[in-house]
């Protein structure tokens, strides 16, 4: 019987041809939708994911200051008179100049609000100017006092604290290593439920690779298994003046797809 149309394609089919007497190895031929059978090895993907935990070793206070003004340079010397204030309470505290850091400086004119009955206004009625800087902290106990001195000194765009690992390559290394004894053990798994064993490793990827190629596996990919890429936690929000802070533990993550053949 004929069947017409792309109906014949909606499913995709899997064929093994188990080997005959004498034949010596066993194939997979896989269809897809708008591809025809290919003839193929066997082979299994695996995604491997590492995870290392370590406490943070440096704290970094942020803060900026906005002023606005009729006129642009009255804008200007205001932030900069602001900005003072909070860098000599910053100095006030024995933080350096080198643990100080311009993060972004910004200008821009002010317009009014908009009116439905006139439609938007172009008439610039004022400038604003905004200026942010970074505290790089090794003692991590003093960032809710470098937070405060921020605050109470003038910082009104915002102030945060975030904390980070200086040293993250050894500790990202052996989350790679990790990574690639999870992929081997789910591979291994696997194929010994199906009664496989791994062969030779055909490919491996940093990452959760989705684009494995025929040329990586000698077949068409018909399935992945894995898991989700994890993610550095995002820094905590600023805590109130006077509030306790504390950096918690971190997780540095690797994630790796291997392919191997199967005997």
């Amino acid at each position: 019987m004929k069947i017409r149309g792309t109906a014949a394609l909606m499913l995709a089919a899997l064929c093994i041809a188990l080997p005959a007497q004498g034949a010596a190895k066993r194939t997979i031929a896989v269809a897809v939708e708008g591809t025809p059978l290919v003839a193929a090895d066997r082979y299994v993907v695996m995604v491997g994911e590492g995870e290392v935990k370590a406490m943070p070793d440096t704290a970094v206070v942020s803060g900026g200051v906005v002023t606005k003004a009729r006129d642009a340079s009255d804008a200007l010397h205001d932030n900069a008179q602001a900005m003072a204030k909070v860098i000599a309470a910053l100095k006030a505290l024995g933080i350096t100049d080198k643990q100080i850091a311009t993060s972004s400086i910004g200008f821009q004119p002010v317009y009014p609000p908009y009116d439905p009955k006139t439609g938007q206004s172009n008439k610039v009625i004022g400038y604003q100017v905004s200026n942010s800087l970074r505290v790089t902290l090794s003692d991590l106990s003093r960032a809710g006092e470098v937070l405060d001195a921020l605050i109470d000194n003038g910082a009104n765009q915002y102030a945060s604290i975030g904390f980070e690992i200086k040293d993250r390559a050894a500790l990202e290394e052996k989350a790679r290593v990790e990574a690639g004894k999870d992929a081997l053990k789910r591979a291994m798994a696997y194929a010994g439920s199906v009664g496989a064993e791994l062969g030779t490793v055909r490919s491996i990827r940093e990452g959760m690779d989705s684009s494995i190629s025929a040329e990586d596996i000698g077949a068409f990919p018909d399935r992945y298994v894995g898991g989700a890429l994890a993610r550095l936690p995002s820094p905590p929000p600023p805590p109130p003046p006077g509030t306790m802070v504390q950096a918690g533990e971190q997780t540095i993550s690797a994630t790796v797809t291997v392919v191997w053949a199967l005997k």
